[in-house]
């Protein structure tokens, strides 16, 4: 199987590349890793984008300073199949889940060109930093916890979203300071935020947390 894979990897066409995707996230097998490489900075902008999700899926951090600089390249790309590597690269960074991508992901959600095609590559980060949040990686867990006071309403949004659900499995483990701030953000102008944030209460009471519980029943109860 690792050498069907290897031969597809070298010879195969892009459609057959994207089906061989979960097989490799099986086998993690590191003679993937020289061609995946050569793959990431080919020319051809789809096998790219294969070799970006098949590194993602293969979790390897040996992958995270080449997905950064492939990252830093395509930026100088244009058209749909730029956005789409630039995407494939975003998860599979967030795939892996080191906590220190935080220190890549933040500089770039600062950047504002101001651009459609920009605000959707920060939703995928926002999001990334979400999957690696939900593995337990607290310097990601705090950079949404800062996104969520973000001066973007979408980014606010996606942020309390993404946050709520890195505590799904550890509900009682949020601390009672960003409970506090998600009651605050309940209540703002801005029903984008205001509406995540409540659900976001909510979502967290329903897996257990106690203390979610009391603020969602105490702010839906001011509400009335």
């Amino acid at each position: 199987m690792i050498q069907d894979c290897l031969l597809l990897i070298q010879s195969g066409d892009t459609e057959e590349l994207f089906e061989i995707i979960p097989r490799i996230g099986v086998l993690r097998d590191p003679r993937f890793h020289g061609p995946l490489l050569e793959l990431l900075f080919q020319q051809d902008v789809k096998r790219r984008e294969f070799a970006a999700y098949a590194m993602g899926a293969m979790g390897d951090r040996d992958f995270l300073e080449p997905l950064k600089k492939a990252f830093v390249e395509s930026r100088r790309m244009k058209g749909s199949k730029a956005e789409e590597f630039q995407i494939a690269i975003i998860e599979a960074i967030g795939a892996i889940g080191d906590d220190a991508a935080v220190d890549f992901f933040l500089p770039v959600l600062g950047d504002s060109p101001g651009d459609m095609r920009f605000s959707k590559i920060q939703r995928w980060i926002v999001e990334s930093l979400g999957a690696i949040a939900q593995q337990g990686g607290v310097r990601s867990t705090g950079a949404l916890i800062e996104l969520m006071r973000h001066g973007d309403a979408e980014i606010q949004s996606q942020a309390i979203s993404e946050l709520s659900v890195a505590y799904w499995h550890r509900p009682n483990e949020i601390s009672k300071s960003t409970l506090e701030l998600l009651c605050e953000l309940a209540r703002d102008r801005r029903p984008i935020v205001a509406e995540s944030a409540l659900e976001a209460l909510q979502s967290l009471a329903d897996v257990g947390c106690r203390c979610a519980e009391e603020l969602f029943t105490a702010q839906t109860d001011g509400d009335q």
